[in-house]
């Protein structure tokens, strides 16, 4: 009997896709598939099915799908599976990643997906700017802030405006608008995590991304809705969770990396945020790491 997985809404990214609205989640932990023996046991086993569509990325290596119908190996290629249909994935050798996908009511696109699945598997081909996103929103599941679940939700609507140009061409004219405001993200960010031990000022990051300060100050508001210093704390706040928990360096060192003049203030903005000092965040972190 083939299983039926269900979809955890805790790890939903909601995002607009040229004016498509689709709600994109993961299964585990990341997108990237763990590699695993391909056995007749594992095959049996692992057979399952959803009730949205899948979206497999495959980047590096190969990835082998098996179906009822057939049992294919598949490189450098980007496959969506329709609901309902049983079928085991093994990847290997590379790097191969996962998402599962729905439309909101009235989303064109939807008519477009199913026609182009309506024989089984859609193979689309991988480009590198899709390649490039699919490792990047990997890596920002990873982290653990706003910020970075904004970041998250412009490379998804980059990757699915791809996907979807892919089976309607009509749709790639709305693709260097968030392109434009991907990067404007991307280079705020970077600005940020580079210089997250200094002083971090507005009128400094304008020189640096070549953006004015105004043009800085809206794209915070409207991806972040929050204002400069806001998103330059949360920041700080994000590294110093890495270091305590990552690292054994002294809590008033933690401070002093993430630009905090003294460790007692460190520690009343971080109370603040979390409700927890420091040190109390260190230590339920390794608590719940040897469970």
């Amino acid at each position: 009997m083939d299983k039926i997985e269900y979809v955890k809404p805790k790890n939903t990214l909601y995002i607009n896709a040229a004016g498509n609205s689709l709600n994109v989640f993961r299964v585990g932990a990341s997108p990237l598939l763990a590699e695993r023996n391909n056995s007749d046991f594992d095959a049996i086993a692992g057979t399952h099915t959803h009730f949205t569509y899948e979206i497999f990325f495959v980047t590096s290596g190969k990835l082998r799908l098996v179906t009822e119908s057939f049992t294919k190996d598949y490189r450098n290629t980007v496959l969506i599976i329709p609901p309902k249909l049983k079928h085991f994935s093994v990847p290997s050798g590379g790097a191969s990643y996962c998402l599962l996908f729905s439309f909101d009511k009235k989303s064109p696109a939807e008519a477009d997906i199913k026609k182009a699945t309506e024989n089984g598997i859609c193979e689309l081909p991988l480009s590198d700017e899709v390649a490039f996103y699919i490792e990047k929103l990997t890596a920002k599941t990873a982290e653990n802030t706003d910020s970075a679940e904004t970041a998250a939700a412009h490379l998804a609507s980059l990757i699915f405006i791809d996907v979807l140009s892919s089976v309607n061409p009509e749709y790639l004219e709305q693709k260097n608008e968030i392109e434009q405001r991907f990067r404007h993200i991307s280079a705020i960010e970077d600005f940020i995590n580079k210089n997250i031990s200094k002083r971090i000022t507005l009128a400094d990051m304008s020189q640096n991304i070549h953006l004015c300060e105004k043009q800085i100050t809206r794209v915070i508001k409207k991806e972040y809705g929050c204002n400069f210093s806001q998103l330059i704390t949360e920041k700080r706040l994000a590294a110093a969770c890495i270091l305590l928990k990552d690292t054994d360096i002294k809590i008033s060192d933690v401070a002093s990396h993430t630009f905090y003049s003294t460790e007692a203030y460190f520690y009343t903005v971080f109370k603040n945020r979390y409700g927890i000092s420091p040190l109390q965040y260190r230590k339920s972190t390794r608590r719940t790491e040897n469970v």
